[in-house]
């Protein structure tokens, strides 16, 4: 179901961020999508939400990067200075621990998720409040779970965990001006695009295998929730966080 109204998307490229955007795009619906150096994807995507009428802009910027993450908050107020949802979907994972993680890369994990996003809410309120619009964080199951088979998270751990903690301020500040703002946490969900590298066999068994439900998630059910969370069916939802993984937190 397309949605109406203005919405920005950060890493919307590929992933989580592509679905979503795939998703709520109709007739009514301006997306503003943002990138960081996927352009082709980006374009790409663009297309494909424009094939269905929604009127397209695109944006690239490092969300780690201040600056640029100025620079995509000026154009997005510029173009929508009344915005009905903000999803901040862009993200990776750093496997690094703590033998084989660096000071720099910790904090490009914390850049990314934690001062982008804080930047996001602290200037978007103005047009968040307008319209009494939604925000999503796209987390990881990463800030639940430890020890991922024989892997140690700590820059994506802690990055995602501190997403989770701004989400909640935010909500219990801003619900009263009717701001809902909340935390979708994936499991494993399967990778698109010409830059990922598909799982071996046994490597997707073995992932497989700690999962309840015994298969990898779609990015179009994240999308699906997403799309839930934007629209007015969820106006009494905040402060939440949405776990879609299949049941891997349970076990």
């Amino acid at each position: 179901m397309a949605l109406t109204g203005s919405f920005l998307i950060t890493g919307a490229a590929s992933g989580i961020g592509a679905a979503i955007a795939k998703q709520i795009a109709g007739p009514n619906c301006r997306l503003i999508l943002h990138t960081k150096s996927n352009l082709s994807g980006l374009e790409a995507i663009a297309d494909l939400c424009s094939a269905k009428n929604a009127t397209v802009f695109t944006v690239q910027g490092n969300l780690t990067e201040r600056a640029d993450t100025q620079k995509v908050i000026d154009y997005t107020l510029e173009l929508a200075p009344a915005l009905d949802g903000i999803v901040a979907a862009a993200g990776y994972p750093d496997w690094g621990d703590f033998d084989s993680l660096s000071v720099d890369d910790l904090m490009q994990s914390v850049y990314l998720m934690q001062q982008s996003t804080f930047m996001l809410l602290q200037q978007c309120k103005p047009a968040l409040q307008s319209t009494q619009g939604s925000f999503i964080g796209i987390s990881s199951f990463l800030a639940h779970k430890m020890k991922v088979g024989n892997n140690i998270t700590p820059a994506s751990a802690s990055a995602k965990a501190g997403l989770e903690a701004l989400i909640k301020s935010y909500a219990v500040q801003h619900a009263a001006a009717g701001i809902r703002c909340n935390a979708i946490v994936p499991g494993y969900i399967k990778k698109d695009g010409d830059s990922h590298r598909p799982l071996s066999t046994d490597a997707l068994a073995q992932i497989n295998a700690r999962i309840p439900i015994g298969r990898l998630g779609l990015p179009e059910e994240v999308a699906a929730l997403a799309q839930f969370l934007l629209s007015s069916q969820s106006r009494y939802i905040t402060g939440q966080l949405l776990h879609i993984d299949g049941g891997l937190l349970l076990t």
